[in-house]
């Protein structure tokens, strides 16, 4: 069964109006149900709720029994460790926590206020550990109870986080642009994340634990940037493989959790505006709209003329047909120019965990942003070996780049207990994006020998929808079950992209030119629909206190895509006086009367489409068991199936089909030493493996417009494996405050790389299987408060991470083609990453400055064919600034600068500049108010 992305798009909109009429006038309907001569004792009452953790691994824990001394208020946590206590005597309080296996504890000084609510998390530790009961304060209990949900210091594997706090003191507006502050992650094109310097075909994505499938054509890792900051409770990179995660692993797992539920009834309002310094009242080339850009929802009225839909090229076309398409043809080749104008976001969110006096925690946000980008100065070539090893320029352009942006998105969150031993949860996000970009640029073209003008026009929108219902069953004290169904769809279209090359004549003037490169449309579409389901059952081993568990699961996930990219040539028969015209008016109804023989329309014959069916299956088992009160062993493997099939034809009548089909058996063993109460010492052996991207395995050619790329897959392709070695220690010293050191290396075999050729006019680039490759690695993090400097110290915070990595690839003589280096660096693997920062904040924490400092290593973007060297992306010193402070009562603003150096963007091929840009700097100021 088909699911649309707009039909899920309605549905969690009906289910956000639904849940928002129902929570906003809950407060006021309870109210007014109360007698009105209420005795003044039953309204000095309030509410606690909160969590029960274990204080080591910051696991809920069930069962657990709360009592408020002294009264006979009392209950017991639910399946997800949390509680709730009603009409509680409001004033101070103390609570009093047991649970078998663990040692009592008892928290004092609540201060609980009338007609209020109280939040308060508790941590349990095991009484082997802990023999006599212990007493605390809340404000001593909520340090202890946030070092129990440090997700970085308690994780299994190796983990490095960024929360939702940490992101709101920066001026990321995405997930993408707030994982790069993660040691070791870099992004590129600001979407595509890359771990510890691989290429992102080495990194996989989720949310909420389930893979999102990818809208991109030729990239299996998902573009971050669809995700606003305002939707994320934290993004989590694991390093390190258990087998409970997918073996295509590889080698990171970048999750994406949205927003939880909060303890009080809570309302969030944001806005924002900005402007980028190169694009603010600057004159630039924009494409003009054809309604629905601003909601990413404009391919109905770009949809391909009925008359080209129809035809049967590999027949007879009649004139009378030619003329009816270009009729039917959005007649737009040409951008319009106008003045760079202001960037702007409005975001708003709710959630609580009451719905008509039900116990249903909720979650409902929504964002939309507006923004106008700018590739200034913008270059292109395509290099040959010169003189002295040196690459001269055979086409060269220089012009830029306007773009008006469009996103937006949403998250629907529902969650509820049956009984007080199940719990239900639904997740439903949906966010969309557009792009809308006009280029212009003029040069010298080696083909033509002569001097070419360029226009395009291009339009893409993207969406990703996905519905997660789950579940967690405490079936017993020892029996854990959890479960998980994902529904996901993604698309991307590029409808109704045109380009237009003019050429200079003997004479001087510049004409359309006359071959299938002068003018063409493409319509490219992508869908993709995803099912994923997994079931874990849990088993503890033991006193359930000491957490020794045994895991088995299963997994299953199909996916079904479909790739459509048909592109036509539109040729003019006219005469000199009409191809020296706009193409407008080459192109006109003029041109294309019914007696008019003055137009061709021509299929591309390399560009073409495919299907694709991939269905992977696995189980697995391990455990994770504690050898003495230090060391935990956590052992298992993962039996992985998949079977990719890939269908591809080409618009001249090609037809090919590629098969990938393996079974493995991915292992894993992890030793965790607890060195002190604040030191780990981590370390892991693994493999993992990495597949084809779908796009990869068809050996369909994909060809650009004049001087740009033409990328063929090849079906030979076989999957890559992984052999992993991580060790890491770590320390906290203070809560907040980090210091670790880790080493890494990787074995691949049959690593994919991808090789680009120049050729006549334009680089051909295809891929190809390594024989191995190793990469090594150190990575260096620490986070201090500089309170040790002296007391004015205490208001900073100094982080930063440098990640050092090496790694050499042996490609395979017999692969076809002659590469520049046969012993090299990955393709898109850095040297070096660093990221560091500076973080004021004062004593009530409302009002903070962050400056933050990134730069990745030069890293290969395409390996080079004898006789040229490879193709390679320069560093950029990236700078940002973030200021938040109070208003007034609940109102409080931000002010972010992003690249404020300005960094260009430089790809290079030996000395020749390949590729080029400045996007320029971009200043925003908002407001937020929160009840």
């Amino acid at each position: 069964m088909r699911i649309s992305v707009h039909a899920l798009y309605r549905a969690a909109r009906r289910a956000m109006l639904a849940t928002t009429v129902a929570v906003v006038p809950a407060a006021g309907s309870v109210l007014l149900l109360l007698p009105a001569s209420a005795p003044a004792q039953e309204a000095a009452t309030g509410k606690i709720t909160g969590r029960i953790v274990d204080a080591v691994t910051g696991q809920p824990i069930p069962a657990a029994q709360i009592q408020v001394v002294g009264t006979a208020f009392g209950t017991q946590t639910a399946v997800d460790g949390r509680y709730t206590l009603l009409r509680v005597p409001a004033g101070t309080l103390t609570l009093q926590v047991r649970r078998i296996g663990y040692g009592p504890k008892t928290v004092t000084g609540l201060l609980l206020p009338a007609n209020g609510a109280l939040e308060q998390d508790i941590s349990l530790r095991s009484a082997d550990v802990q023999l006599a009961a212990v007493s605390v304060t809340a404000t001593k209990e909520k340090g202890s109870v946030n070092d129990a949900l440090n997700a970085q210091k308690n994780a299994t594997n190796v983990v490095n986080a960024i929360t939702a706090e940490q992101i709101a003191r920066s001026p990321d507006g995405d997930a993408a642009a707030a994982a790069q502050r993660v040691s070791g992650v870099t992004v590129q094109d600001g979407k595509y994340l890359q771990v510890r310097g691989l290429s992102e075909r080495y990194t996989t994505a989720s949310l909420n634990g389930a893979r999102i499938p990818s809208p991109e054509p030729e990239r299996k890792v998902v573009p971050l940037d669809l995700f606003p900051a305002s939707l994320l409770q934290d993004v989590t990179t694991a390093k390190t493989f258990t087998p409970d995660m997918p073996g295509d692993f590889a080698g990171a797992n970048v999750n994406i959790r949205t927003r939880e539920f909060p303890a009080r009834r809570q309302v969030n309002y944001s806005t924002s505006f900005g402007f980028g310094d190169r694009v603010l009242g600057q004159t630039l080339p924009f494409a003009p709209r054809a309604g629905g850009e601003l909601f990413g929802n404009a391919s109905a009225n770009r949809r391909m003329p009925a008359a080209i839909a129809s035809a049967n090229f590999l027949g007879n076309v009649s004139q009378s047909q030619y003329n009816q398409m270009a009729r039917q043809q959005r007649n737009v080749w040409s951008p319009s120019l106008r003045n760079g104008g202001v960037n702007g976001s409005f975001g708003m969110s709710t959630g609580g965990n009451n719905i008509l006096g039900k116990r249903v925690g909720y979650v409902l946000s929504g964002n939309y942003g507006y923004s106008e980008e700018v590739r200034a100065d913008e270059r292109y070539a395509i290099g040959n070996q010169g003189a002295n090893n040196t690459v001269v320029p055979l086409t060269e352009v220089r012009g830029q780049t306007g773009r008006a942006s469009a996103s937006w998105g949403g998250i629907a969150n529902l969650s509820t207990l049956v009984g007080r031993n199940s719990r239900l949860a639904l997740n439903t996000t949906v966010t969309r994006s557009a792009d809308n970009e006009a280029r212009t640029d003029r040069g010298f073209d080696e083909n033509l020998n002569d001097s070419i003008q360029r226009t395009t026009l291009r339009y893409v929108e993207r969406g990703v929808a996905t519905v997660t219902g789950s579940g967690e069953h405490q079936l017993s004290d020892r029996n854990r079950t959890a479960w998980a169904v994902t529904f996901g769809q993604t698309d991307r279209r590029e409808p109704d992209r045109s380009d237009v090359v003019y050429a200079r004549t003997p004479e001087g003037p510049y004409q359309i030119l006359a071959s299938l490169d002068g003018a063409r449309r493409l319509y490219f579409d992508l869908q993709e629909n995803n099912v994923t389901g997994q079931v874990d059952h849990t088993i503890n081993l033991g006193e359930v206190a000491k957490q020794n568990t045994l895991k088995v699961g299963a997994y299953l996930r199909t996916t079904d895509r479909t790739a459509d990219a048909p592109i036509f040539a539109f040729i003019s028969r006219a005469g000199e006086s009409v191809v020296r015209q706009t193409p407008d008016v080459i192109f006109g109804e003029a041109q294309a009367c019914d007696n008019c023989a003055l137009i061709n329309v021509q299929p591309i014959g390399q560009a073409g489409s495919y299907l694709a069916s991939d269905r992977t299956a696995a189980g697995y088992l391990m455990s994770d068991i504690g050898l003495g009160s230090r060391v935990r062993m956590i052992a298992g493997a993962r039996l992985e199936q998949a079977r990719i099939t890939v269908d591809a034809s080409t618009q001249g009548g090609f037809t090919t089909s590629a098969v990938l089909d393996n079974t493995d058996v991915l292992p894993s063993l992890l030793l965790n030493t607890q060195l002190s109460s604040t030191q780990n010492l981590r370390f892991g052996i693994t493999r993992t493996l990495a597949r084809p991207e779908y796009r990869e395995l068809a050996p369909v050619t994909f060809r650009d417009v004049l001087g740009g790329v033409s990328v063929t897959g090849n079906a030979a392709l076989v999957r890559s494996l992984i052999d992993n070695v991580d060790l890491r220690w770590e320390m906290f010293p203070n809560p907040g405050e980090v210091l670790s050191v880790g080493v890494f290396a990787k074995r691949f075999d049959r690593p994919i790389e991808r090789l680009e050729q120049a050729t006549s006019g334009a680089y051909q680039a295809r891929f190809q299987n390594a024989l191995s490759a190793t990469n090594v690695g150190v990575e260096l993090e620490a986070r201090k408060q500089l309170g040790v400097l002296g007391s004015w110290g205490e208001a900073f915070t100094a982080f930063g991470n440098v990640t050092l990595m090496q790694s050499n690839v042996e490609l395979d003589p017999t692969g076809g083609l002659t590469v520049t280096d046969q012993s090299r660096r990955l393709v898109g693997q850095a040297p070096y990453v660093i990221n560091t920062g500076l973080t004021y904040s004062n004593m009530s924490g409302n009002t903070n400055a962050t400056i933050l400092y990134n730069v990745v290593g030069e890293r290969i973007t395409a390996a080079g064919v004898v006789p040229l060297p490879n193709i390679v992306e320069k560093p950029r010193h990236l700078l940002d600034l973030s200021l938040r402070f109070p208003v007034r009562g609940n109102l409080s603003a931000r002010m972010d600068a992003r690249n404020l150096l300005d960094a260009r963007y430089r790809f290079m091929q030996g000395n020749l500049e390949r590729e080029g840009w400045n996007a320029g700097r971009v200043i925003s100021m908002g407001l937020s108010w929160r009840q």
